[in-house]
């Protein structure tokens, strides 16, 4: 029994050495990829256009890939030409995953007087919108880390008589 003992604790004690040796030597950036959060769908709901505001859902379905990562909350900042036209935060509660994936409502409300313009000339150049999100997930055994997201997203976004179109979001 002690012999048995003694090789699950080298093996064990191999297995956490080889851990670390790859992890210190692995890259950064590929590390993160493999826990990273893969955003699979999204989708505008619940819009309500005025003259003056937009407020709707911008719904996502994020997966896990490797680790099951939890997203508690994110921050979020929407850029055309470098000027933002829709920001906030959401914090977001365990009902919210189910198995690998969790699905995340945002609220996201607009300014359609400041934005009007900026979208007008998106349209015309055909800029994309830079999105920039702070991503906070629990991951198992790490704990606590706040990703950061920052993509060009190809969206339009809805004025006052235009319709609303699905929208992709890039795999990077």
């Amino acid at each position: 029994m002690k012999k048995a003992l003694k090789i699950v604790a080298v093996v064990l004690g191999l297995l956490l050495f080889l851990g670390g040796v790859l992890i210190l030597i692995m890259p950064r950036e590929k590390l993160l990829s493999y826990i990273t959060p893969d955003v699979r769908y999204v989708t505008v709901t619940n819009a309500q256009i005025t003259d003056t505001t937009a407020t709707m859902d911008v719904q996502l379905e994020v997966t896990s890939k490797l680790l099951p990562v939890f997203v508690d909350s994110l921050v979020y900042d929407f850029r055309l030409f470098n000027q933002s036209v829709a920001e906030g935060n959401q914090k977001f509660d365990r009902a919210s995953k189910t198995g690998k994936v969790q699905k995340l409502a945002i609220p996201v409300s607009l300014d359609i007087v400041k934005a009007r313009e900026l979208v007008q000339r998106q349209m015309a150049e055909g800029k994309k919108i830079r999105a920039h999100v702070e991503a906070y997930c629990i991951i198992p055994v790490v704990g606590v880390r706040r990703i950061d997201i920052d993509r060009e997203v190809d969206m339009t976004i809805p004025l006052p008589g235009s319709e609303i179109v699905p929208v992709s979001f890039p795999e990077n």
